[in-house]
């Protein structure tokens, strides 16, 4: 087990950097609309915990424990959490534009012409 030490503390480091990385669009880019900074903030939060238990399943798989099955099962629940959190998002920001355009042409089709 201490043979694999420096390759586990590697892939550890490399774990947060990626990590790290992925923490970047959240904390720099900001949203004025708040609905469009929550699904931005999600998103890379997703991204951030399926990059997180990959690697940790990577490092412990290096010293040598048997982490298959939990981390399987994590990133395979995650994953589809993540695939719920985008369809959902679709959906509503699709929602939310159709309103906004049904908005403005119910405003133009009521407007008489001069």
């Amino acid at each position: 087990m201490l043979n694999n030490l420096v390759p586990a503390s590697i892939m550890f480091l490399i774990t947060v950097f990626v990590v790290a990385i992925f923490f970047l669009p959240i904390l720099s880019l900001k949203r004025k609309n708040k609905l469009l900074n929550f699904y931005w903030v999600g998103a890379w939060g997703f991204l951030v915990m399926i990059a997180a238990i990959a690697g940790g399943q990577s490092t412990l798989m290096i010293l040598d424990y048997n982490s298959d099955e939990i981390a399987n099962a994590m990133l395979s629940g995650i994953t589809m959490s993540f695939v719920a959190f985008v369809v959902f998002a679709w959906f509503r920001l699709s929602a939310k534009a159709a309103w906004v355009v049904a908005k403005y042409f119910k405003g133009k089709i009521n407007t008489p012409n001069s």
